[in-house]
């Protein structure tokens, strides 16, 4: 009866632990696909401050070079307002096409003296996502 009862334990022990070893093997899973797509790098806007005096459009530059262009399905390209990308300070998002490196935007988009942070991540098919490259400016009108 006890030795019933040591396996019956083991067993449950096993079962109860299964979820947090699984969960550990999905992030190491992430961790890994993460490091095969590479890092965006970004071109335009990288400077502090951006002069829209008088500019109809603000175009956002990045190096397509970064990554294999043949495993890449898009760029997911998004727009905040200050400089903390949450969903709640999200002005802009879109997917560019594969072979895009830049992106064009309305100058009325933005408001003088605002602070705004663009990010970009690379996407290749099957869904593997680089980490974000961002970079955070100040408009000037």
């Amino acid at each position: 009866m006890t030795r019933k009862i040591l396996i019956l334990t083991v067993v449950i022990s096993i079962i109860a632990a299964y979820p947090a070893f699984s969960r550990g093997g999905l992030r190491a899973r992430e961790l890994t696909r993460s490091a095969i797509v590479p890092q965006p790098r970004l071109i335009s806007p990288v400077t502090q401050d951006v002069d829209l005096t008088g500019k109809e459009k603000l175009e956002f530059e990045w190096s397509p070079h970064e990554g294999d262009p043949l495993q890449r399905d898009y760029y997911d390209f998004r727009l905040y307002k200050g400089r903390e990308m949450l969903e709640s300070t999200l002005v802009f998002k879109t997917h560019t096409q594969t072979n895009d490196s830049s992106l064009e935007l309305k100058s009325d988009m933005f408001q003088n003296g605002e602070v705004y942070t663009w990010s970009l991540r690379q996407v290749y098919t099957g869904s593997n996502k680089s980490q974000r490259s961002y970079s955070s400016f100040k408009v000037k009108k």
